[in-house]
């Protein structure tokens, strides 16, 4: 059994540092085009939802229809996932708003919403991690979790995954001149991402879970992230001021119908 007080400090140095790292470093990136790093936030976008989906066990796509309340409740959760995305969207960019009052305060919500949601996978993953170390028969962390290379994976991953967040808040925000930005941005986005991972290890160490669902939530993000980082690949504005396009509910439950319809097509597998 690795201890409580090793598993919370492991957590916290592989899953803080890297995230925050990766959040100043891409944002100060001031000599690549925002157009580049946009398109470099859609791939990571597209792998961390192939790479979180099987976490979220494809919302239980093999279990047919046979699953039960179970497989029902991982939907729900994913349909949940969305729906807080749109909310987040709504506020973020509102119908009513002029075009030139888009660039305000409200612009933070977008790769705030990002950050919160794609944390809560993170939520899963300490939970694994500490739910690992309490049962494991080595005192080294990296007996434990298979060697320095596999442990050396995961704080690679938290400052890619980080980096997304961190994209998207420099198309919107650090490099958009009419937008604000606050030295307190920063601090709060890795906080929002990266804080439910700590809290999962503090609960997971003792309590067991399904943590199925907190990656079928999380996953969603890469949805929104790769819709908003696609604009800034595609923008024809030849200043770094990126301005959002309304989307709507009907937009978000519109890829919720086009997702659902083809996931419902694989159940018959």
């Amino acid at each position: 059994m690795i201890s409580y007080a090793l598993t919370l400090a492991g957590i916290i140095g592989a899953t803080l540092i890297p995230v925050f790292a990766a959040l100043y470093i891409v944002a100060n990136l001031k000599p690549v085009p925002t157009k580049y790093i946009a398109a470099a936030g859609v791939g990571l976008a597209f792998w961390f939802f192939f790479d979180t989906m099987g976490d979220a066990a494809q919302l239980d796509v093999n279990q047919s229809f046979t699953g039960g309340a179970a497989h029902i409740g991982i939907v729900v959760v994913f349909i949940a996932g969305v729906t807080t995305l749109a909310l987040f969207d709504h506020f973020a960019v509102p119908s009513s708003a002029p075009e030139s009052s888009r660039f305000s305060k409200m612009l933070f919500i977008i790769p705030a919403g990002i950050a919160l949601v794609m944390g809560v996978h993170g939520l899963g993953e300490g939970w694994d991690f500490a739910s690992a170390a309490s049962s494991a028969t080595s005192q080294s962390l990296t007996d434990a979790f298979g060697g320095l290379s596999a442990v050396a994976s995961y704080p690679m991953h938290k400052a890619l995954e980080a980096s997304i967040v961190a994209s998207v808040y420099t198309i919107y925000v650090g490099r958009n001149s009419a937008a604000f930005e606050a030295k307190w941005h920063l601090p709060v986005l890795g906080l929002l991402f990266g804080l439910p991972s700590v809290i999962g290890a503090s609960i997971g160490y003792y309590v067991s879970f399904n943590t199925t669902y907190f990656y079928a939530f999380g996953v969603t993000a890469a949805l929104y992230a790769a819709l908003r980082l696609s604009e800034g690949v595609i923008s024809k504005s030849k200043t770094d001021e990126q301005v959002p396009a309304f989307l709507g509910w009907k937009v978000f439950l519109s890829i919720l119908i086009g997702f659902l319809l083809l996931y419902t097509a694989a159940l018959f597998h």
